[in-house]
């Protein structure tokens, strides 16, 4: 399982075209079934599991769980296969 940490990240822009562009870049990256884990700060990307849902559907992946601990957030994904 591929893992990405962008808890500490500083973007200038907004937060949710940045989260945007992790998941388009992961659906790129990874292998039909294969999974990613996103490590998110929750003060960053308050969004809820909807806001992740659709962004992951965007991006041909789906959202296999989300875990909050403290203000940290661990959101796996999964590449569909392709038919």
């Amino acid at each position: 399982m591929l893992k990405e940490d962008h808890r500490n990240i500083t973007c200038g822009g907004d937060p949710f075209n940045y989260l945007k562009s992790v998941l388009k870049g992961l659906s790129i990256q990874l292998d039909s079934g294969q999974d990613a884990e996103i490590l998110l700060s929750r003060d960053k990307f308050g969004y809820d599991r909807n806001t992740f849902d659709g962004l992951a559907r965007t991006t041909k992946l789906k959202i296999v769980s989300i875990e909050e601990k403290g203000q940290d957030i661990s959101v796996v994904v999964r590449k569909e296969n392709s038919s």
